[in-house]
């Protein structure tokens, strides 16, 4: 079977008409771009946000780009751009433990997790790029050592000290099961988790109130998908969610921000579109609800960067071959925070958006 991974980087959003807003035109120019917004934050909101951009040159140089128009260049060399652009990411410890053979890691919102297990003790290290704190922890515990090259080890939810672990062994019989750290008290707890049928395989989506949201997905003799679910499993009993079953075949949905919902995005007219769509399940009226705004300028859905934080998605995507739209949009009451262009003042091609960073 297939190893099966994901990463929580959800599909793409765009927002409404500029002229629509009682605002003004900014214009802020930087070193080879310029940032012009309609804004409706204040500038402090606005400086918390943080867009990451490099160009593909032989020497590639990155950009951080603030919506208030601040904008800070750094230019590397390629060897340099190769090996050190991920180190120089993080804290110089944390880059040494994520770089050890037997770490597994993993992403969630802004927060980097490494996990190594050993036979007597588990060892977390995390780092938050929106505080830019790191936080460790050792935890003793009896655990089967995973075969690196055998097994997946991600984070797939956190609910303050309590962190919710995703294992994956991939021998000859498929096994998936889910780690509860207690990272306040040292311990680990190894959750009933139901056991899995040949060529199958799960994906842990959630954990809330209602109980562990995962979709299961099995395949045929050749590898090929041929039916997908998401399941509640409320410690007592596991449902399917019926109500997901048109879109489980996608797997677009994840845990909205308090994870009483789950949200699902990517969802278009055309390549390129000026509509976006984008769906959310609520657990408490076993219902789905569709939702649409539309925007100023038609992008395009391919090397679009999408995330959510703090209630609000922000979406990065490019209108033509050089200028980026940048949307925010509160999803609660569906309004737009902010929309502007961030505007390549030479014109180049094979502009790329690395990362998006909203801090605290």
């Amino acid at each position: 079977m297939r190893r099966y991974k994901e990463m929580i980087i959800v599909g793409s959003i765009a927002g409404v008409t500029l002229l629509s807003y009682f605002g003004y035109a900014v214009s802020i120019k930087g070193s080879d771009y310029e940032v012009e917004s309609i804004r409706k934050e204040n500038a402090e909101a606005l400086k918390k946000v943080n867009i990451e951009i490099e160009n593909g040159d032989i020497k590639p140089t990155q950009y951080n780009i603030q919506l208030d128009g601040q904008i800070h260049s750094e230019s590397q060399n390629y060897i340099t751009g190769l090996f050190n652009s991920y180190a120089a990411d993080f804290p110089a410890d944390f880059y040494r433990f994520l770089s050890k053979e037997d770490v597994f890691t993993s992403e969630m919102g802004s927060r980097t997790y490494g996990i190594e297990v050993k036979a007597s003790q588990l060892n977390y290290h995390s780092y938050d790029r929106s505080t830019q704190k790191q936080f460790k922890k050792t935890l003793s515990h009896r655990l089967t050592v995973p075969d690196r090259e055998m097994a997946d080890i991600r984070v797939f939810h956190q609910d303050g000290m309590n962190v919710y672990v995703q294992r994956d062994d991939h021998g000859a019989k498929e096994k998936s099961t889910v780690l509860l750290l207690n990272l306040a008290k040292g311990k680990v707890e190894t959750l009933q988790s139901k056991q899995l049928k040949t060529n199958q395989e799960r994906h842990y989506v959630a954990v809330n109130d209602y109980g562990i949201v995962y979709r299961e997905i099995a395949y045929d003799a050749e590898g090929v998908e041929k039916d997908s679910a998401y399941y509640l499993d409320n410690g007592k009993g596991i449902k399917r969610i019926k109500a997901l079953d048109a879109y489980a075949a996608e797997g677009n949905f994840n845990a909205a921000e308090n994870s009483q919902s789950l949200i699902a995005y990517g969802t278009f007219d055309s390549e390129k579109s000026k509509s976006i769509k984008w769906s959310t399940y609520d657990f408490k009226t076993n219902q789905v609800k569709r939702h649409k705004v539309e925007g100023q300028h038609a992008y395009r859905f391919n090397g679009s960067y999408t995330m959510i934080a703090q209630g609000k998605l922000y979406h990065i995507a490019n209108i033509n071959d050089s200028d980026f739209q940048v949307t925010v949009v509160d999803t609660k009451n569906e309004s737009i925070s902010y929309q502007g262009i961030i505007k390549d003042k030479n014109a180049k091609k094979n502009r790329l958006v690395q990362d998006v960073t909203v801090s605290e």
